[in-house]
C-alpha cells in the first residue's frame, strides 16, 4: 500500500512541476507576443509597460513558484521524507 502512495505522490509531484513549467512558459510568451503588440499599437509609456509587466508577470512567477514548491512536498512525502509518521 505504501508504494501505491509512493507512486500517486510522485506522479502528483510530476503534475505540478508541469503545470509550474507551462504557466511559466505561457506566461513568458504572453509577455513577449501579446503584450508586445500591444505596446506598439498604444503606443504606451515606460510606466505603463512597467506596470502591465508587473500585472501580468508577478501573478504568473507567484503560480509557478508555489506550483514547484508544491511538486517538491509531493516528492518528499513520497521519499518519506516529510513530516512525522503515521
Amino acid at each position: 500500500m505504501y508504494i501505491l502512495g509512493a507512486l500517486i505522490a510522485i506522479g502528483t509531484a510530476l503534475a505540478f512541476a508541469v503545470v509550474g513549467t507551462l504557466t511559466l512558459w505561457s506566461g513568458v510568451n504572453t509577455l513577449r507576443t501579446e503584450v508586445q503588440r500591444d505596446y506598439l499599437r498604444t503606443r504606451a509609456g515606460a510606466g505603463t509597460r512597467l506596470t502591465t509587466t508587473l500585472v501580468v508577470g508577478l501573478p504568473l512567477l507567484i503560480a509557478s513558484v508555489f506550483s514547484f514548491l508544491g511538486a517538491v512536498r509531493m516528492l518528499q512525502v513520497a521519499l518519506g521524507l516529510g513530516g512525522p509518521a503515521v
